[in-house]
């Protein structure tokens, strides 16, 4: 019986950082399809207030958070892309990589390897993508995925 509340507690950590993860790369799609990204040069601009947005609503969204736990392949990235109408458009795509601590001893220990790793942590990936509403001229021409890390 402690087994399973152990375990019941354990995914209930897990659950409620996936939600925090969703909410903070979602939030920050939002904010970057506000911001103009139809050159490369304005794109690398947004993608570095993206990302720089993203870092603090990690802090903001998961908790108990710690900026070691980050993953590698946090980003903002904008790329184009041709609409359903076959017309130019930009999209930011936001990802979050969040290495989750397994504190619930025993638990912690039969669940770690489920992501690929023994590190004591549960690897949390989110990515969130939407169209970006930039102004009609000029056209957006970004020549390939503009990323900048979290």
């Amino acid at each position: 019986m402690l087994l399973l509340l152990l375990g019941i507690v354990q995914f209930a950590l897990l659950y409620n950082a996936q939600i925090g993860l969703t909410n903070a790369v979602r939030d920050v799609a939002r904010y970057g399809s506000t911001l103009v990204a139809n050159q490369d040069g304005s794109a690398g601009t947004s993608a570095g207030l993206a990302a720089s947005f993203l870092q603090t609503s990690l802090g903001t969204y998961i908790t108990p958070y710690s900026a070691a736990a980050k993953g590698a392949g946090t980003q903002a990235c904008y790329d184009d892309y041709v609409d359903s109408d076959g017309v130019n458009a930009a999209r930011i795509t936001v990802t979050a990589v969040y290495n989750h601590p397994l504190i619930v001893p025993l638990i912690g220990n039969i669940i770690d390897a489920f992501d690929g790793t023994s590190d004591g942590a549960y690897r949390i990936t989110v990515t969130a993508d939407l169209r970006v509403d930039n102004p009609p001229d000029p056209v957006p021409a970004i020549t390939g995925p503009i990323c900048v890390p979290a």
